[in-house]
């Protein structure tokens, strides 16, 4: 009987310490990992870049009045950073986004242009304008600054399109009373970019009230 007992008291001990051993193996597996974690962490190199604080729509003229509305700092990790990232907000003062941008897009210079490439494109340019009243058809969608357009007349005896002026950079939109409108808005009245040898035709068309003009889609 006490040999009996004497063998109890001996598995417990030994339970007890397997116990005890495991629990010392699991402390350190934990420390292990949680200096694995830490140190993963301080690794972590992180870099204030801009992002897209909502939709950018192309047109828009970025400057120190809007900046708070379309851009935002945001700490990224470095290693996701492309070298063409916007770092300094101030880089981006008069650029046009070349397409529309989707809030929360990290923001990158390939993604903006200036108004004046547009002029670098061309030989002669100047500015003619006209109005949504002066058009024989109306242009589907909402023409705005930034946008291409072509320009057509319509031919008197056939209906057929002529092709006046194509890839035509819009300059600016209006309003009625002669303000300049945000992209949302829809505008009446529009300055555009042409060659002065495009001119008399243009405005040969206008005064017609033969002239049409298409929004191309990039």
């Amino acid at each position: 009987m006490r040999k009996e007992n004497g063998n109890n008291s001996e598995m417990k001990k030994i339970r007890f310490g397997i116990f005890v051993a495991a629990l010392i193996t699991a402390a350190g597996v934990f420390a292990v990992m949680t200096y694995l974690q830490r140190q993963a962490l301080s690794d972590f190199e992180k870099r204030e870049v801009y992002v897209a604080a909502s939709d950018i729509p192309r047109g828009v003229i970025l400057d120190e009045t809007n900046y708070s509305e379309y851009m935002i700092q945001k700490s990224v990790d470095a290693q996701c950073v492309p070298d063409s990232v916007i770092l300094d907000i101030r880089t981006a003062a008069g650029l046009s986004p070349a397409y529309d941008i989707s809030k929360g897009t990290l923001l990158t210079d390939s993604m903006f242009i200036s108004p004046e490439t547009a002029l670098s494109e061309m030989k002669d340019p100047v500015i003619a304008g006209f109005k949504t009243d002066d058009l024989s058809k109306a242009v589907s969608g909402i023409l705005r600054a930034g946008d291409r357009i072509d320009i057509y007349s319509e031919d008197p005896e056939t209906g057929r399109g002529i092709l006046l002026c194509e890839n035509v950079y819009v300059e600016s939109s209006y309003d009625g009373s002669g303000n300049t409108v945000s992209y949302e808005k829809p505008a009446v009245m529009f300055n555009i970019y042409l060659e002065s040898s495009d001119t008399a035709g243009f405005y040969e068309g206008l005064m017609s009230g033969r002239l049409y003009v298409v929004r191309r889609c990039e």
